[in-house]
């Protein structure tokens, strides 16, 4: 007579390894893909947000801390501590607003952000340390399941020569943010980036002939070169943490007192820690980003102090190309952003 097959036989344990294995391995990248495009995303945005704060706009102050070595004042020692209050309104369109290899939604998008930044030197010592906080929204008119809202911070701590803002400038950055669904209602995700880099600028008159040094060469530049460059951990909760390294060469253009444009190019690699499941993910990306700018007129805002109390406003147009390459499947995309926004900036 036939022996009946017991549950635990080797062969249902088989049949069950199958499944499980069946089961599993899309996980694997499915989980690598899930912080990889958190953090595609996060990081094109702040490179976006960064463009316009940078511009060689002389009106409107300019955030205390920021990702390009062109930025106003960022390698420039302060006599004293400042404080600054900068803000962006910026309305544009995004051909794939879910970061998916295929079949992403085009739509409109707004995405204002508020920024607080405070510098100070530090002693008699040529270093500066800067503080900074911000918080944004992000709200896709077609495609509402992506809608995040985020907020955090940094402290930078960086070596200036004050007596030439065109000095090799190394520093120091420790950036945490925290991700929410909207309207900052269930927290999502928390990082930790530690930041180490440098920063290089070259700022040249109109015959595009270096500029003397100086403390603040700057002011007079027509053209402004500059290199940024750093290595960094992150810290990710839920998984998964990564190290990556940055380059990011940007140049600026002052046209007249009320126009100017700049255009940067973000090259990153991130190669992710090993997820639950064995998996090691790797992106690389890169960002070319142009900006143009004019800055309204003192005079048709009735005066420099009322221009003043608007936070000495600004016109941005800016476009940006988003190419990742990913080993997850999947997990690589390309994205066009256009944005029209709204700068202003106050100093206190």
């Amino acid at each position: 007579m036939q022996r009946r097959r017991r549950p635990g036989s080797a062969a249902s344990i088989c049949r069950l390894a199958a499944f499980a294995l069946a089961f599993a391995g899309p996980v694997a990248p499915a989980s690598a893909q899930t912080a990889g495009r958190l953090d595609a995303q996060s990081d094109a945005n702040d490179a976006m947000n960064d463009a316009m704060f940078a511009t060689p706009n002389a009106a409107t102050p300019a955030p205390l801390s920021n990702l390009y070595a062109t930025s106003p004042d960022l390698e420039k020692q302060i006599p004293s501590p400042q404080f600054r209050a900068n803000a962006l309104l910026p309305l544009g369109w995004n051909s794939n607003a879910e970061e998916v290899s295929r079949g992403g939604t085009s739509t409109g998008q707004w995405r204002p952000v508020g920024n607080l930044s405070w510098a100070t030197p530090v002693g008699d010592l040529p270093l500066r340390a800067t503080v900074a906080g911000f918080a944004e929204t992000d709200r896709y008119f077609r495609a509402s399941n992506v809608n995040l809202d985020k907020t955090g911070g940094s402290t930078r701590l960086q070596y200036v020569d004050p007596g030439n803002d065109q000095a090799f400038s190394p520093y120091f950055v420790f950036a945490p943010r925290w991700d929410f669904t909207p309207t900052f209602d269930n927290q999502i995700s928390a990082r930790q980036d530690f930041n180490l880099g440098f920063n290089k600028r070259f700022n040249l008159d109109g015959d595009f002939r270096q500029a003397p040094i100086a403390s603040d060469s700057s002011g007079a530049a027509v053209w402004s070169l500059g290199l940024t460059a750093f290595v960094q951990r992150r810290l990710r909760e839920p998984q998964t943490s990564s190290y990556a390294a940055f380059v990011i060469p940007s140049m600026s253009y002052s046209i007249s007192k009320n126009w100017n444009a700049s255009f940067a190019v973000e090259f990153i690699g991130r190669w992710f820690d090993r997820n639950s499941f064995g998996f090691f993910a790797n992106n690389y990306e890169i960002q070319p980003i142009a900006t143009v700018e004019y800055v309204v007129p003192a005079e048709w805002l009735g005066g420099e102090r009322n221009a003043a109390l608007l936070g000495r406003p600004a016109l941005d147009l800016q476009s940006s190309y988003l190419k990742v390459w990913s080993n997850a499947p999947g997990g690589g995309f390309e994205q066009w952003q256009a944005v029209a926004a709204l700068k202003m900036g106050w100093r206190f």
